[in-house]
């Protein structure tokens, strides 16, 4: 199980090379979070003008693989934010939350270009692409 994050899945929905081969390459183990279901659709929503198009690609592209959630994972987000606020390596809550989702669910890899954030938190490799 590898967990998609938002941005490799915005580079897939915007046709990125580099995120279309690492999500073929890796299609049967690909999963991702409500929390990155919520990003990507913010940044389709938040447009002055809503493109279907883009929101009917989105749907269909998470429709087709599964959306990890699981109770427990607001207070697992809520320590793994706390411990890197105190030692000073704090990221953005969402990323926190992204991760506790997947710990929760015993997936311990992420896709993202977000290499800085991800390898902060004990537990997840990150898969750079």
């Amino acid at each position: 199980m590898i967990c998609i994050d938002s941005d490799c899945i915005i580079d897939f929905l915007k046709g990125r090379k580099e995120a279309i081969e690492i999500i073929a390459l890796n299609k049967k183990d690909i999963v991702s979070t409500e929390i990155n279901k919520f990003e990507v659709f913010v940044g389709i929503y938040i447009s002055n003008k809503i493109n279907k198009i883009e929101e009917e690609i989105a749907w269909s592209f998470f429709s087709s693989i599964i959306i990890l959630n699981a109770d427990g994972w607001g207070v697992k987000g809520a320590k793994v934010f706390s411990d890197l606020m105190k030692n000073g390596k704090a990221i953005e809550q969402n990323d926190c939350l992204i991760a506790s989702i997947m710990i929760t669910n015993g997936c311990s890899k992420i896709i993202t270009r977000n290499k800085k954030h991800f390898s902060r938190i004990e537990g997840i490799e990150v898969i750079d692409y």
